[in-house]
């Protein structure tokens, strides 16, 4: 919202370019698009540098991208206490070196969406004695300053020549996401 008073959000969605090379580009996540998307935005409902502030400060982003199911021929290289598997809800999505954005807050508000939705949810967590792929999340909360939460659907052998995604995770997570962002 961009106003001095608390008003309507204006929902948007982003489709980066180059994410799997890093999403440095004049087209991708870490780039300044997006932000100056939202100041003309701002600037174009009147809005000052005040306001635009605000409302950075009062949006949320879904980072939504794929997450790793647990590969039962590598089980050992997922965390044992957050096996993920296909067709068991949505994937919240956290890591401790901000691979990915999600923080404390987002968290709790994607926990509680999904709760009111009563869809099940998982919690990806990364092994800290392992490396870890990254999302949009970090670039954009980088970029921007505001809230990210990164989550997804989990897939069975992200990045082979045969993924594989449950058919109803995609359902729960429109669910999920129908909650957050009506919330």
């Amino acid at each position: 919202a961009v106003a001095a008073e608390p008003g309507p959000s204006i929902p948007m969605l982003c489709l980066f370019d180059h994410e799997e090379v890093g999403s440095v580009s004049t087209t991708g996540a870490a780039s300044p698009l997006l932000s100056d998307i939202l100041d003309r935005i701002g600037a174009a409902l009147g809005g000052d540098l005040e306001d635009r502030a605000r409302s950075r400060a009062a949006g949320l982003v879904v980072s939504a991208d794929g997450a790793h199911a647990t590969h039962p021929n590598y089980a050992e290289r997922h965390e044992p206490d957050h096996l993920i598997g296909v067709n068991e809800g949505p994937v919240l999505k956290v890591n401790a070196n901000q691979r990915y954005a999600t923080d404390a807050e987002t968290a709790a508000a994607f926990t509680l969406a999904c709760e009111r939705a009563d869809v099940p949810m998982q919690r990806f967590v990364t092994r800290t004695d392992l490396a870890c792929g990254s999302t949009i999340g970090p670039a954009s909360a980088g970029q921007l300053g505001i809230a990210v939460v990164d989550a997804g659907c989990a897939q069975l052998a992200m990045h082979s020549a045969r993924e594989m995604a449950g058919s109803h995770d995609p359902g729960w997570f429109v669910a999920a996401l129908t909650e957050l962002l009506s919330a």
